[in-house]
């Protein structure tokens, strides 16, 4: 055999398993950047979720939205004896409290009107809660916390009943993979 084809083909071979190792390396590179995106994803999908999940839990607590009175603001900032004898009225009330900013905050606490919410709805927002707290990993425990915080002061029909679903499935989160292979029966 001739030692130029010889080196010839030994060469090539050398070009390709470089390019092979190139590629291989720019692969492992892109799959890392997508398993990064993949995470921040997921970040912003888990807050999304976390801010609804607590909306839902002050509304099964009875806690509606609230919003400044617009009638009540642009009152306040209207001209007027009326409205100069309120903003005195308040101006005395700061004046005279010990602890200025707690009293500011009891000012403009008092401005806020919130739309409550009835137990009809408080009691069907609660059965969502544990259906998600059930379904998601994360949800579970502050799931399980409305649930209990809420059969402390007015008992939801079957409430019991949800806190040992949510109990149950919160001892199912906290079991390892493996437990999880070796013990399938246990999944609530």
């Amino acid at each position: 055999m001739d030692p130029t084809l010889v080196k010839a083909a030994v060469g090539g071979i050398g070009v390709v398993a470089a390019a092979a190792v190139t590629a291989v390396f720019q692969y492992a590179a892109k799959v890392r950047e997508e398993r990064r995106l993949l995470r921040v994803s997921l970040v912003e999908a888990d807050t999304k979720v976390a801010g609804t999940f607590g909306e839902l839990i002050g509304r099964s607590h009875g806690r509606g939205r609230s919003e400044l009175n617009d009638a009540l603001v642009q009152a306040l900032l209207a001209d007027g004896e009326l409205v100069e004898t309120i903003r005195r009225t308040y101006a005395d009330y700061i004046r005279g409290a010990p602890d200025k900013l707690a009293a500011v905050d009891r000012v403009f606490r008092d401005l806020p009107i919130a739309h409550p919410i009835g137990t009809d709805d408080m009691d069907a927002t609660l059965q969502v809660l544990a259906a998600l707290g059930r379904k998601h990993d994360i949800l579970t425990r502050a799931a399980r916390g409305a649930v209990e915080g809420r059969q402390a002061w007015k008992p939801l029909p079957n409430g019991v009943n949800l806190v040992e679903a949510l109990k149950k499935q919160e001892k199912w989160n906290n079991m390892g993979r493996v437990m999880r292979l070796l013990h399938p029966r246990s999944r609530p």
